[in-house]
């Protein structure tokens, strides 16, 4: 969990995170996340966490060119107003360890 903020945080000082919009995806829908992401490239989704008060963060993308610099494209969900676990793309770092290791 604390690995998402981190990347978030990273992924917001780039020179591409300056102009991303930022949204909280448990107010759209999944159709509509999807389309926000296709019309901007990279949006931000905030959405609260199982701890309260705290909210999470996920850099969404919308395909490997945007991760340029950034890691590799992988796989997550937010939970959005119509479901539960919306699937999107983000940038995810390798670690050069386990599944995520360099080949």
């Amino acid at each position: 969990m604390k690995m998402i903020i981190i990347l978030a945080a990273i992924g917001m000082i780039s020179t591409n995170a300056t102009a991303m919009s930022a949204h909280d995806s448990k107010s759209m829908t999944c159709s509509a996340v999807h389309e926000k992401m296709s019309q901007e490239d990279s949006i931000v989704l905030r959405y609260p966490s199982h701890h309260p008060g705290l909210m999470m963060y996920y850099r969404t993308v919308s395909n490997s060119m945007s991760c340029l610099g950034q890691g590799v494209m992988a796989s997550a969900s937010v939970p959005t107003s119509d479901e539960p676990s919306c699937k999107i793309k983000t940038c995810s770092f390798t670690t050069g360890k386990g599944p995520n290791k360099n080949h």
